[in-house]
């Protein structure tokens, strides 16, 4: 039997163009076209004081146990 993975919600699953490259809830890419930024451990810190899952600009995951 195959588990069905549950879709996500997040809107910039359905934008032609999102503007970020990672989706903050799942982590997948939403765009491509834009390129992986570096990421600094403040800034990171800032996202996850907004609750942010995952990095929108390089895909790390941010909160465990989401």
């Amino acid at each position: 039997m195959i588990m069905q993975r549950k879709k996500c919600a997040n809107f910039n699953h359905r934008r032609a163009n999102a503007p970020v490259r990672f989706c903050p809830v799942c982590g997948a890419v939403v765009n491509e076209a834009i390129l992986i930024r570096k990421c600094s451990e403040a800034k990171h810190a800032i996202s996850r004081r907004g609750g942010t899952t995952y990095c929108v600009h390089c895909g790390e995951q941010l909160i465990l146990g989401r």
